[in-house]
């Protein structure tokens, strides 16, 4: 008798393919994003984190996924033009870039304090690290807060 409702409701929980072909494009492009997001810090964390300076190429691997997201929004973009989904997508996208920018300015303070203070960042290394994780913060924010706008509007 109790196996029926947990077989069921397990069942829905692990049915993607339902959940995501209800999606927006839109939507589909941020949760690829978020991926993408944390690709790239996993790389970091893998790879780059605890390495000196030299040739990682992590730089082209930042630029393709700019890229490639990029070019297939701009594109999407110009062979759906429907104005409800315009505003609404313009309405949730300044969401998010509230919350980035937001989160920009705090660490863009945060580091001024800290070289106010101590009259020098400690390395290069630090700077970059406390930059990277800044816009990595900003991003992920950004994603997230406007994934939330489109199932609140769903």
């Amino acid at each position: 008798q109790l196996r029926a409702p947990v077989k069921l409701f397990m069942s829905n929980i692990f049915d993607m393919e339902k959940r995501m072909s209800r999606l927006g494009f839109q939507e589909k492009m941020l949760w690829a994003q978020l991926a993408g997001i944390l690709a790239v810090v996993g790389f970091y964390g893998r790879f780059l984190a605890h390495s000196g300076p030299g040739h990682h190429y992590f730089h082209a691997v930042l630029l393709v996924l700019l890229f490639l997201f990029a070019s297939v929004r701009a594109l999407v973009r110009r062979r759906s033009r429907t104005v409800l989904e315009d505003e609404r997508d313009r309405a949730v996208a300044s969401i998010g870039t509230r919350w980035s920018n937001i989160i920009l300015w705090l660490g863009l303070v945060a580091i001024l304090v800290i070289y106010w203070d101590h009259g020098s960042m400690r390395s290069a290394n630090f700077l970059i690290g406390i930059l990277f994780h800044l816009l990595v913060l900003a991003g992920s924010a950004r994603i997230i807060r406007e994934l939330v706008a489109y199932r609140m509007s769903a």
